[in-house]
């Protein structure tokens, strides 16, 4: 007789004794077993209600532009040797304002913001929001936001490291 597989199939030992039916429920079991493979990846990732990986974090800092090189400093004085710098555009509660050009007033919607992207340890995430907010800080309307989120992986891609060592 052939394999047998879940729910009591079984996977015929010569090719005369496949039948249409069979190859069907063949490729229905490899259907689910690939599903379940992903499905078995993801519940990996837990272990004993922890996520793998969340000792790294990712901290997304959106900034005034005039506020980056007080904020490298600031982020070096930590020894934080990386980090991703976008413009971006966007408002938050001032909702934009109007300027006045050659005599006509514009409204401007979008105001320019840097967005700041760090991946490191967990440890160190409070003390660099902290260095972010005090260097990016002016008390005015739009000095930004700091996010910080769990980073479930990381791989560095010359080396394949992998986790914190990646960082």
């Amino acid at each position: 007789m052939g394999q047998s597989l879940p729910d009591q199939l079984t996977i015929p030992s010569s090719p005369q004794s496949l039948q249409a039916d069979s190859v069907n429920r063949i490729i229905v079991l490899a259907i689910v077993a690939t599903i379940g493979t992903a499905l078995e990846s993801l519940r990996a990732l837990e272990t004993n209600g922890k996520t793998k990986g969340a000792s790294m974090k990712l901290v997304i800092a959106i900034i005034k532009p005039s506020r980056l090189e007080e904020v490298r400093q600031a982020l070096n004085s930590l020894d934080v040797h990386g980090m991703t710098v976008t413009e971006v555009k966007g408002y938050g509660r001032q909702k934009g304002h109007s300027e006045i050009y050659r005599g006509t007033e514009y409204a401007v919607h979008f105001l320019p913001k840097l967005k700041i992207e760090i991946a490191v340890e967990d440890s160190q995430s409070d003390a660099i929001a902290t260095a972010i907010r005090e260097s990016a800080q002016t008390g005015r309307i739009g000095d930004g936001k700091i996010f910080v989120l769990d980073l479930l992986a990381v791989t560095r891609i010359r080396t394949g490291e992998t986790g914190a060592a990646a960082l």
